[in-house]
């Protein structure tokens, strides 16, 4: 081609734009990352959330006090602060690449844009991901995945819970749960449904009611699939010789848990630093509230700068081109009653 015009790059950019917002697209239908983080737009560089702990209850007065006596709750709140960071990829292309018919500069801006575009929605799946396999220190003071998270930080009688299975059993805590290939597949059923068992277990902040918990999710990594696959959707499962042997009708389980099919996440395997045998159940409550296991603070999402329209004197005097693409966000820790690790040992 000849000089590079006004028209030429609008058209070009035009393309540009499209081919990132359809790969975006494209990525973001693919991905895990918002089943466990809840995406929040933020309006500040920190964004500070506050929330009360649901420790109102109802109770009877002291009968021989008499009726019409009121008792009164101490509504307590916890808060937790989040920074966000800037984030960028760019391009910078010398004008002879756009101008010249060997330069390969249209080809080059329209892979980038297709590239930029899947990746920015890939972020916060990546971010999360590393967020995870670090296992943050979380609003409570103790880290996202531990076995001593408090009931209560403001009752340390209500007691202690855990979203990590590891080590040995003690009492209600199940220890270690695996369901890989170690395991029988009547085990690994059966550690699934211990999990279960304990998270319902699991206290309001008043300490006396039931924190009504669901499990959702299965999330596991490359090497726990088909495993996985076969736990939640089995209609029969052999039973080992202790407990009668045979085959035993598992389809109704299966329902009964409504995990649907697991989720594959490659970014927590051995692979990436995380493990091959850990995997992950996620749960949601009966109340809502603007946090999820993790949060996904967007405050200023990821767009591609464009040059726009431009005469043809300002485009004669550019010696090179740059596309830039700049967001600011930032993912943290969340509720740790919204997601539990299991690790096989």
């Amino acid at each position: 081609m000849g000089a590079l015009t006004p028209e030429f790059l609008f058209d070009l950019e035009s393309n540009m734009s499209v081919i990132s917002s359809r790969e975006y697209q494209r990525l973001l239908n693919a991905s895990w990352w918002n089943l466990i983080a809840r995406r929040m737009d933020s309006g500040a560089k920190k964004e500070r959330i506050n929330w009360l702990l649901d420790t109102a209850k109802i109770q009877r007065p002291n009968a021989k006090r008499g009726g019409g006596q009121a008792i009164f709750d101490d509504l307590v709140a916890l808060t937790t602060e989040y920074e966000n960071e800037n984030a960028n990829g760019g391009l910078k292309l010398k004008k002879e690449q756009l101008e010249d018919t060997d330069g390969n500069g249209v080809q080059l801006a329209t892979e980038w844009s297709r590239q930029i575009g899947a990746y920015a929605a890939y972020w916060p799946q990546k971010e999360l991901a590393r967020a995870i396999r670090a296992n943050p220190v979380t609003y409570d003071g103790v880290a996202f995945f531990a076995t001593n998270h408090p009931v209560n930080p403001f009752l340390p009688a209500a007691g202690n819970f855990a979203n990590l299975f590891t080590g040995v059993a003690a009492g209600g805590y199940p220890g270690a749960l695996p369901i890989d290939e170690s395991v029988t597949l009547d085990v690994a059923v059966a550690n699934v449904q211990k999990a279960l068992a304990y998270i319902a277990s699991i206290k309001m902040p008043n300490g006396e009611d039931p924190r009504q918990l669901r499990a959702v999710r299965i999330l596991v990594p490359p090497a726990l699939v088909a495993r996985a696959q076969q736990i939640t959707n089995a209609k029969f499962i052999a039973q080992a010789a202790v407990t009668g042997g045979g085959a035993a009708d598992f389809e109704a389980v299966v329902r009964n848990w409504g995990f649907g099919q697991p989720v594959e996440a490659a970014e927590l395997g051995a692979a990436f630093g995380g493990s091959d045998t850990s995997w992950y159940i996620l749960t949601e409550e009966i109340t809502t509230n603007e946090l999820g296991a993790f949060v996904y603070v967007d405050r200023e999402p990821f767009a591609i700068l464009f040059h726009g329209p431009m005469s043809s004197a300002e485009l004669a005097r550019k010696r090179e081109l740059q596309w830039l693409t700049e967001g600011r966000n930032v993912i943290g820790a969340g509720h740790p009653y919204l997601f539990f690790r299991a690790d096989a040992t």
